[in-house]
């Protein structure tokens, strides 16, 4: 059987994360990219570099990318502010659209895109790498074992050092960056979450304009319950990942995950850890991202990170914001 037709793609944004699509498309043959765009020069140059694209390959503007190219799909690594604008764009040339992580900045944008990409009748994906990585496939694993006991006590800590605001100096956008990673890798193991209590906070060294970090206890519909935390204000990076069960423990120790049955008796001594079995991965998250994308595309095969799907995260992302800013609980039916 003919292989299908390579999926051409008009890349917006070249820079920082703009790279790894760049990158993983060149190489992979299922995909050809014809296009790129943003606002820098010496960006555009380094990406024609990489990917062998004429100058005349190059715009400033998406609009006369989709106009004078012959594309399927548009591949988004703007800062989020500007996602939802350029990713109405291409759903309104008919276009196909993965978009950098997270999809927007807020709920009430999330959901208006996601109609929007069903009444154009393209595909609409989000680049939820980190569910990839391979501590979460093998966590993911573990859990859908059953050999460590059902998860009801679970601890994610990130706090990160990153001093200078950039891009991320509005209300909640760690929550809107970062925490949509943690979500969305906490509801492809643990569910949907059931309720929300957070405040977010500051650091009196913060050179954020807002609070840029955020703490919470979150349940999840099915009776388990996380403490959550993270923060772009931290003096050191410090990331800690815990899933307590009945039967022991699963603990993240940086390389792999071990682990450590519960003791036998009160306040007895726990015995030595044990390795998980790791669970096979992508080499490289993105590829993982760039694999559904094409299934979905070709074979209509949705993903959990279909623009759909990962309203659910959104979803939690809203529960944290709305939670932290009328300071009470937030309820999954409330948003």
């Amino acid at each position: 059987m003919a292989r299908p037709t390579p999926i051409r793609t008009i890349h917006v944004g070249v820079g920082r994360r703009g790279r790894w699509p760049l990158e993983v498309l060149t190489a992979d043959p299922r995909f050809v990219p014809v296009a790129l765009v943003d606002v820098s020069a010496e960006l555009l140059a380094a990406a024609q570099d990489l990917t062998g694209l004429a100058a005349s390959a190059s715009f400033t503007e998406l609009d006369a990318a989709l106009s004078q190219t012959q594309a399927d799909a548009v591949i988004i690594c703007t800062p989020t502010i500007y996602h939802a604008p350029l990713a109405g764009l291409a759903f309104q040339a008919g276009k196909h659209v993965l978009v950098e992580k997270g999809m927007t900045t807020n709920w009430q944008e999330a959901v208006a895109l996601v109609a929007a990409a069903e009444r154009a009748g393209v595909k609409f994906c989000v680049s939820q790498n980190y569910r990839y990585r391979p501590e979460i496939v093998t966590l993911k694993s573990a859990i859908a074992s059953g050999n460590y006991g059902t998860p009801r006590l679970i601890d994610l800590i990130h706090h990160r050092f990153r001093p200078t605001p950039r891009t991320l100096d509005y209300p909640f956008a760690m929550v809107w960056d970062m925490s949509v990673h943690h979500l969305d890798n906490l509801l492809a193991c643990f569910g949907p979450v059931a309720e929300a209590t957070a405040r977010s906070f500051t650091a009196p060294w913060s050179q954020y304009s807002h609070d840029a970090g955020i703490a919470a206890v979150l349940h999840f519909v099915n009776g388990a319950i996380a403490t959550y935390a993270m923060s772009h204000i931290a003096s050191a990076n410090d990331y800690r990942f815990l899933v307590q069960s009945a039967e022991g423990v699963l603990a993240w120790d940086g390389e792999d995950w071990q682990w450590q049955a519960a003791p036998h008796a009160d306040f007895g001594k726990a015995p030595a850890p044990q390795p998980v079995p790791h669970a096979p991965a992508p080499t490289r998250s993105e590829q993982g991202v760039v694999d559904d994308l094409y299934r979905y595309i070709i074979d209509d095969v949705e993903p959990d990170i279909s623009g759909r799907n990962n309203l659910e995260v959104l979803r939690a992302c809203e529960m944290l914001c709305r939670s932290s800013q009328e300071q009470r609980t937030v309820g999954r039916d409330q948003i």
